[in-house]
């Protein structure tokens, strides 16, 4: 992978056999909705018949390509579709370091779109609308530039843009994230524009698990270090910035453009997302208006353990701080997170026609709506129980 920034992905670091490229092909030829039954059974078969592999064995590549295909493990269509998995198994190798391999993660797939991007403009001629990809790609280069300087590391400080330019050709680190990007762009139509949608909800997703990660870390410390909570907090409070850059990214998608493909993305929702929901928790608290929710989605029904819904969130013990560093911390973050909310709110009101269900089978904008301001949230007061669970990157 070249990390710099007049580069992209090399993507020939990755070590993809005949057999893995020969199962990229089939998932992206038609997008995986266009896949035969018989196709998928066959993708499947060849996960579940798979044992786990070592680190950097073509067992292991495999069973990444063809994850959301397993009978065994019955993954949920949200996870299906976004390919948690292979970010999961991505952060996994930086256990001593998740922040900064989420930050690696989320740069990786900007570069991926950004890439994608810049050869659909050079096909301008049979790609609709290239002004609005040139607009796209400014955008791009733009919010990527704003990773590249993101802190990694507050108390180095080492910057994201370090962090990739180290992993050059030949290294581990290179292999992985060539792998990240080739083992999670599968987009479920043939429509170019359903790239862009794709690698916003996973770019989010990354951003989910930062924003939680470094709330649980704010938390936990606040009392004993104030100095350390306050750089952490400001870290925080940088990634939700760059949730609202994503979705100026995401904005370039016409609503037109948006229903090519919006069908084929079935019940794939956001609301299904464990990252999502959980940082929501670890940030203001737990919803109680969420609470049939969680039951009615499987993998949901763990928000509603005592542990989860009686949490000590960030919002509780910043509430009345007098250290100026993290008050303003917690307004600059309490701040990006609020327009975040208002840009998805938008988003849904614009681009669903009136009267269509949203994926997931909500009421869509309504839905939205009703969750954007924060004061139903129950920050609870055990600072303990949900520690481990709110502190991990969380998939299906």
């Amino acid at each position: 992978m070249s990390g710099h920034a007049s580069g992209g992905l090399v993507y020939d670091v990755a070590p993809l056999t005949a057999q893995h490229r020969e199962i990229a092909r089939i998932q992206r030829a038609r997008g995986r909705s266009g896949l035969e039954p018989s196709e998928r059974e066959a993708l499947g078969s060849l996960h579940d018949g798979t044992p786990p592999g070592a680190p950097g064995s073509e067992a292991e590549v495999l069973r990444l390509l063809t994850r959301p295909f397993s009978r065994e493990l019955a993954v949920p269509e949200y996870y299906q579709y976004t390919c948690m998995h292979v970010y999961g198994w991505f952060l996994d190798h930086w256990p001593q370091d998740p922040v900064g391999a989420g930050l690696l993660a989320l740069h990786t797939t900007l570069l991926d779109l950004l890439d994608v991007e810049r050869t659909a403009l050079r096909r301008a001629g049979t790609v609709p609308r290239p002004d609005h990809i040139a607009e796209r790609i400014a955008l791009l280069e733009g919010l990527i530039g704003t990773v590249r300087e993101t802190t990694a590391d507050p108390f180095a400080p080492t910057r994201v843009g370090e962090l990739a330019d180290r992993a050059t050709p030949g290294t581990e680190a290179a292999r992985r994230i060539a792998l990240l990007a080739e083992c999670t762009r599968f987009p479920r139509s043939d429509r170019h524009e359903e790239h862009v949608f794709l690698r916003a909800v996973q770019a989010c997703e990354s951003v989910f698990f930062l924003v939680r990660r470094l709330a649980v870390e704010v938390a936990d410390t606040a009392r004993e270090d104030g100095a350390g909570a306050g750089r952490r907090l400001a870290q925080a409070a940088d990634c939700a910035e760059l949730l609202n850059g994503i979705f100026q990214v995401l904005r370039t998608l016409s609503p037109e453009g948006f229903m090519t493909f919006r069908d084929q993305t079935g019940q794939a929702s956001a609301v299904q997302s464990l990252n999502y929901n959980t940082m929501e928790i670890a940030v203001y608290g737990f919803d109680p208006r969420k609470r049939e929710i969680y039951d009615s989605i499987g993998h949901l029904s763990v928000l509603n353990s005592p542990a989860v819904t009686g949490y000590r969130a960030l919002s509780a013990v910043l509430a009345g701080t007098d250290d100026p560093v993290l008050s303003e911390g917690w307004k600059r973050l309490d701040r990006g997170l609020s327009r975040w909310r208002g840009s998805h709110y938008r988003f849904a009101r614009t681009y669903l026609p009136a009267g269509v269900k949203a994926s997931g089978g909500t009421e869509g904008a309504a839905y939205v709506k009703k969750f954007v301001k924060k004061e139903a949230c129950r920050p609870g007061d055990d600072p303990v129980s949900a520690r481990e669970l709110l502190s991990g990157f969380l998939f299906r």
